[in-house]
């Protein structure tokens, strides 16, 4: 029994299969038509007509920023620092005591050197008011006088003598009186040229003495001047480089701090070739702000963590030359930063406005690519077929990228779906005109964006 239902079960099951092969082997043999390839749907991209506004051009650099002022603090004289008059996070104010070198030694040094001075004034005064020149001048007169007794009584015994009245020795005695009289004369105008012109000499040596003794009182009040460090301008300060008690000053002026004033700040750029001359054209064609006549030339400033450029400045100095190694020209801008948040040497970006257009095409940043050869744009133009299409780019204004050419105010650009397009594919653009307005009116409303 068990044998007869196997075997009945088998029967059905062959029954089964040899019908659904029949079916089959039908369905394959008795149907009319073939199959056909069916494309897909083309994949659906969102579009967006340029947006047109007037928008400026820019021109834009990395900077670094520089303080306003920077004063290395120094040990101009050698000695133990003594004290110290400042908190290292407070700034400081112009003025302001900050370090004391022990003042001792340059004390009795300016003390010595002004008792060298009183005994250099002394010696001024007694030369001044020597009477050796008087002395000299009172024996030349008296030996002048007794010349001119010598004279007389010579001629009187020639006399006496020429008349017989007197004798040959006393003409002789009176001759032999007036030539000493004379010789005594000339040595006496020798003795009193020599004492004028030393009394001349020990003036001026006297009155260069004093004046090397003055030097020396300078000198060493200027040395114990320098033993007290005070801050040049108001600002604020480094940490101390050394602490109370260390020697400082030692063959060299050590640095004990450095200052820094920051409420003013500059910031450096350097300007390409292709920038300068670009620029100086304009300039010349009466486009541009000349700063070489006293042109305020606006920038603008922003931090790396900033978005857009909120720091307002002007540029106040430009080489005169161009830097023939790098080919850039270096400039600097000054801006306000009574804030403190733009701190010395910030690697910073900066713009620098450079002409208005008035019809500028903008395009979403994200609806631009980027391969080998630079920037491109996917186009939808006829039939909804995409174009590929190399732009050279302009300015950020906020979230849309300035178009410069090879863009037309009306196409359609190709902002989302990207991945989706192939050049001279079709796909189904779909427009999206109320996100095209909310970028606008976003971008417009966000000035420190522009």
């Amino acid at each position: 029994m068990r044998c007869s239902t196997l075997r009945r079960y088998q029967r059905k099951a062959l029954a089964s299969v040899l019908s659904a092969g029949l079916s089959v082997l039908g369905a394959i043999t008795g149907c009319g038509r073939q199959d056909s390839y069916v494309a897909p749907e083309p994949p659906e991209v969102t579009v967006s007509v340029p947006v047109q506004r007037s928008v400026t051009n820019y021109l834009e650099y990395t900077g670094t920023t520089k303080a306003l002022e920077t004063v290395d603090l120094r040990a101009r004289v050698k000695g133990f620092l003594k004290e110290r008059h400042f908190d290292e996070k407070s700034p400081v104010k112009k003025g302001q005591l900050l370090f004391v070198i022990d003042e001792e030694p340059f004390q009795v040094t300016l003390e010595m050197a002004r008792a060298r001075l009183t005994e250099a004034e002394a010696t001024l005064k007694r030369a001044e008011q020597s009477k050796a020149k008087e002395v000299a001048a009172a024996q030349y007169d008296l030996d002048q006088a007794s010349l001119v007794l010598a004279r007389l009584d010579e001629r009187r015994n020639r006399n006496l003598l020429d008349r017989n009245a007197g004798t040959r020795e006393a003409l002789d005695h009176s001759e032999a009186t007036r030539r000493k009289a004379e010789a005594q004369v000339k040595a006496d105008q020798a003795h009193l040229d020599q004492t004028i012109a030393d009394y001349q000499t020990d003036i001026l040596a006297a009155k260069g003495i004093v004046e090397a003794a003055r030097s020396d009182v300078r000198n060493s009040e200027i040395n114990l001047g320098y033993c007290r460090i005070t801050a040049p301008f108001d600002g604020r300060i480094t940490r101390r480089l050394f602490d109370v008690g260390n020697l400082v000053g030692d063959g060299q002026a050590t640095v004990l701090a450095t200052i820094y004033r920051d409420d003013l700040v500059y910031a450096y750029i350097n300007m390409s070739e292709n920038d300068l001359l670009r620029v100086r054209q304009m300039v010349r064609e009466g486009r541009h702000k000349n700063l070489e006549k006293g042109d305020e030339i606006p920038l603008d400033l922003g931090l790396a963590n900033e978005v857009g450029f909120p720091h307002r400045g002007v540029i106040d100095y430009s080489d005169p030359a161009v830097d023939s190694a790098s080919g850039t020209v270096l400039s600097r801008g000054v801006f306000a930063n009574a804030d403190r948040v733009i701190l010395p040497g910030l690697f910073v970006r900066i713009r620098v406005a450079l002409e208005e257009r008035p019809n500028a095409l903008l395009v979403p940043e994200r609806a631009l690519g980027t391969d080998q050869e630079g920037r491109y744009l996917m186009i939808v133009g006829n039939k909804d077929l995409v174009e590929k299409r190399k732009v050279r780019v302009g300015a950020l204004e906020g979230s849309l990228r300035v178009i410069e050419e090879n863009l037309k105010p009306g196409e359609l650009v190709i902002v989302n779906g990207l991945q989706k397009a192939r050049p001279e594919a079709k796909v189904k653009p779909k427009r999206l005109e109320q996100a095209e307005r909310a970028v606008a009116t976003a971008t417009a409303s966000n000035p420190s964006q522009h």
